[in-house]
């Protein structure tokens, strides 16, 4: 066999400026969002005793890391004030939090789906995460500071939970981007959800 087959026949490398986000019902957000952290995955280990040694075994609990996004805080905060209203409305600390708790209850809004979309080197879309039943955790803090000499535009963090996310290849066949096989076995599966629903 020669030296040159079996090579990839696409050299790009992924660029972390290749991606899109986008959170339902959210489009401040979603218009300012400068980045996006794909979560990892775990899955833990069943520890089986031995006479000789104790054998880890892949367990059955799949463990997915938080979705951090970050963005730029527009000048009337409409976008950090939205995911404010909505962890208040989660956790209905006052008698107007119980309001918004009512209102998100009413209009199926307490938890919504995300999309991150990854590019390819020529920005065209080739792969969905989808986020399934997003809610926030937390949102940080803004620091006004009048002493500063440059301006540096207000950005914020927000961590996700979510119950799942699945992968979707958009190039709608059986090969990846470098034109492997997406999947060793050949046959696509229609979603990567572990959810068991």
């Amino acid at each position: 066999m020669s030296a040159l087959q079996g090579q990839p026949t696409n050299m790009n490398f992924l660029s972390p400026i290749g991606f899109k986000f986008q959170l339902g019902n959210f489009p401040e957000v979603n218009y300012f969002c400068q980045a996006a952290t794909l979560p990892g995955i775990s899955i833990g280990t069943i520890a089986v005793p031995t006479p000789l040694k104790t054998i880890e075994l892949s367990g059955d609990e799949v463990t997915f890391e938080e979705l951090s996004i970050r963005f730029v805080v527009d000048e009337n905060m409409k976008n950090w004030l939205a995911i404010y209203d909505w962890i208040i409305g989660l956790g209905f600390p006052t008698e107007e939090g119980q309001a918004k708790y009512k209102k998100l209850a009413a209009t199926s809004e307490l938890t919504t789906d995300a999309v991150l979309t990854v590019l390819t080197s020529n920005m065209n879309p080739q792969i969905n995460f989808r986020f399934n039943e997003c809610f926030p955790l937390s949102l940080s803090s803004i620091a006004f500071d009048s002493g500063g000499t440059d301006i540096e535009y207000v950005t914020a963090d927000v961590s996700f939970r979510y119950d799942v996310y699945t992968v979707e290849n958009l190039l709608n066949n059986e090969t990846s981007f470098e034109g492997a096989r997406a999947y060793p076995s050949g046959e696509k599966p229609p979603t990567t959800d572990t959810s068991g629903s």
